[in-house]
This record gives C-alpha cells, sequence and structure tokens, in this order.
C-alpha cells in the first residue's frame, strides 16, 4: 500500500509540475474534442442561424411596402436580429470565411460605414461591391445607417427611391452569396478543421485562439475603448469619437458588444447553440491546472469570472453608447477597465499554456 501511495504521490507532482509550466509544449495531447464541440455545436450552428436571418431579412425587405410604418418597423427589428446573430460568428475568421473571394469579416462589418461612399454609389447608380474600396460602404453597417439613419417618416420618404432600394438589395445579396459560400465549405472543412492538431501557426488551436484574440480585442477597442476615448495609438491617446460605433445609427451598440461577448464566452466554455455545455478551452485549462498571473488563482475560472464582470459591466447603462460618450462618459472608464483586464489573461496566460503563437497585430498598445 506504502509503494501506490509513494508511487501515486511521485505522480501528483509530476503532473502538478507539467501543468504549471506554461511555456511547456503539449505536443502529445490532441484537441479533437474540443474542435468537434466547437465545429459541430458552435459554428456550423451559428453560421446557419445568421444564414437563415439574413434569409428573413431579404424576405421582409422583398415585402417592404414604402408608405406604411409597420413595414419598415418589421424590416428594422428583422435588421436587429441580422445584426446580433452576426456576433455569433464574427470570432471565426478563419478557413472559409478567411477566403479571399469571401472575406467574410471585412465585407459583412467594416465599421464604422462610410457615409460618404454610400450615397455617392447609389446617386451614381454604378458601383461593385467586390472591391476593397466599397467594404466601408456595404455589409451590416451601410443597412444600419440606411434603415436607421433619420426618423421614420424621412426614411419611407427615402426609401420610395429605386435606387437606395436597389442598393440595399445589392448589400443583402452580397452577403446571403459570401455566406452560402461559408455554410457549403464547411461541410468539407469540418473534417479539417477537426483533424487539425498541433499548436503550430496552420493547426486548428492556432487558428481558433488566434481569432477568438482578435475578435475579443475588437470588442475591447474598436467597439468600445475607441469611441470611449480610451484607446491610444503607439502610446498617443485618441479623443473620444461617438461616430465609430458599431450599430450607431440603431442605437444598438451596447447590445452587439453584448451579444459579442456572449459568443466569445459560450466558444470559451464550449456551450453549444443549443445551450448544451460540452468541451471548451475552459476545460483544457482545467486539465493544466493552470494559473492566472494576472489574478490568484485558477486561471479558467478567473476568465470565466472576467467574461460575467465585462458583460455586468454593459449591463447597467441606461442609454445607448453614444450618448454615454456624451453624457457620461467619465463613468465609462470602469467598464472599459474590465474589458481590459482580461486581454492579459487570453493573450499571455491563456496563449502560454496553449503553446501557441500569437499571429494577430495590436499596434495600438492598449
Amino acid at each position: 500500500m506504502k509503494k501506490v501511495l509513494r508511487f501515486a504521490t511521485v505522480v501528483v507532482l509530476l503532473m502538478s509540475f507539467s501543468s504549471c509550466d506554461p511555456e511547456k509544449p503539449m505536443d502529445n495531447l490532441t484537441y479533437s474534442d474540443l474542435f468537434e464541440q466547437t465545429a459541430d455545436n458552435i459554428i456550423i450552428p451559428s453560421y446557419a442561424q445568421f444564414q437563415s436571418d439574413l434569409s428573413a431579412l431579404r424576405a421582409d425587405f422583398d415585402v417592404f411596402d414604402a408608405s406604411e410604418v409597420q413595414s419598415l418597423e418589421k424590416l428594422q427589428d428583422q435588421f436587429k436580429a441580422t445584426y446580433l446573430s452576426w456576433q455569433s460568428v464574427s470570432a471565426f475568421d478563419f478557413g472559409p470565411a478567411a477566403d479571399y473571394s469571401t472575406l467574410l469579416l471585412m465585407n459583412c462589418n467594416s465599421f464604422p460605414t462610410n457615409v460618404s461612399k454610400i450615397e455617392d454609389n447609389i446617386q451614381s447608380g454604378s458601383f461593385d461591391l467586390d472591391v476593397p474600396s466599397n467594404y466601408e460602404a456595404k455589409g451590416l453597417p451601410a443597412l444600419d445607417y440606411l434603415l436607421f439613419h433619420t426618423s421614420q417618416i424621412e426614411l419611407l420618404t427615402e426609401l420610395s427611391d429605386s435606387s437606395r432600394i436597389n442598393y440595399i438589395s445589392a448589400c443583402i445579396v452580397d452577403m446571403q452569396t459570401r455566406v452560402e459560400g461559408v455554410v457549403e465549405a464547411w461541410d468539407s472543412y469540418r473534417a479539417v478543421f477537426v483533424q487539425a492538431n498541433g499548436n503550430d501557426r496552420s493547426s486548428s488551436l492556432s487558428l481558433l485562439f488566434n481569432t477568438f484574440l482578435y475578435d475579443y480585442e475588437q470588442v475591447k477597442r474598436n467597439k468600445f475603448a475607441l469611441p470611449s476615448g480610451f484607446a491610444t495609438q503607439y502610446g498617443i491617446p485618441i479623443a473620444a469619437d461617438n461616430s465609430v460605433v458599431e450599430g450607431r445609427f440603431s442605437e444598438m451598440s451596447f447590445e452587439l458588444m453584448d451579444a459579442n461577448l456572449a459568443a466569445l464566452e459560450k466558444v470559451y466554455m464550449g456551450v453549444g447553440y443549443d445551450g448544451v455545455d460540452g468541451v471548451g478551452i475552459y476545460e483544457k485549462l482545467k486539465e493544466y491546472n493552470a494559473q492566472s498571473t494576472v489574478v490568484d488563482g485558477d486561471l479558467a475560472s478567473a476568465i470565466q469570472e472576467q467574461f460575467a464582470a465585462c458583460r455586468e459591466a454593459i449591463s447597467l447603462y441606461t442609454m445607448n453608447l453614444s450618448s454615454e460618450i456624451e453624457n457620461n462618459n467619465v463613468n465609462l472608464s470602469e467598464t472599459s477597465n474590465a474589458l481590459q483586464k482580461l486581454v492579459p489573461m487570453i493573450k499571455n496566460d491563456m496563449r502560454s499554456y496553449l503553446s501557441v503563437t500569437v499571429t494577430s497585430t495590436d499596434a495600438d498598445g492598449d
């Protein structure tokens, strides 16, 4: 019995030493269970839902009646649902979504939108939504402007113009075509994603981690810190600018931010689109007994708790982000701090235990 206990003690000590060395490569471990859960229960159903919401938006647009406020309201409501749905797929900017012919993120959600470019395109009636110069004049941010930038009565007058209707139609079809291609491509890419073990730059672990990190940093910086005046460029503070918020015209910036954080949290926890809890990054960090360098104790739980803290901070606001920036900017700093606190947990601690390399760039230094 004593021999068994001595052997067990040695095993525990060896495991503890291995798990507490954040730079130790995890070459002998596979992540197929994580990839299967993420692909089958999160990524694929999330894309399917976004595709469905786009189809519903197109259907409402096809029967839109510029003489009825109710018709506009229905179209606006479906747009909001579609924009919220997008937040569940924005973190998966790899594989089919990152293909040069698709570039889903840039084509669907390049914000802030370029109002002048949109109006020029509509006025000329001649535009090519495939060219990079139109990234900021299309997608969901363009529809946010076209469907919300003025009163409902004035919008109905504008939307009686066929050139404006044609442009909205082109923007919706452009997104539908690209998303359809991504959904179809995942039928075959799914096997590639699940089987690409290892931790090199082309591995699924590296792709998943880096797009997860990039998407979170977009929430922290571009969706909040930049418009609120808490961002820097090469160490130089950038003044607050409420014109660059996501969902500026529909005034749903906080809703979009929370939906984005909720989607990232589900990926981290391994919670499927159906709400069933499976294998996530959380479980992998638990396996390593990962420790945080930001707070004392368990890294997996610390990240989970900080996601909750960020979402709680966002939920406390009573006005939209643009109004908060104008009238309550001093109180935004606590939310900025909460969002910033999660960055080193992901970018340094999580990365170390997963033994992957950060491939995305963040030149702002926030």
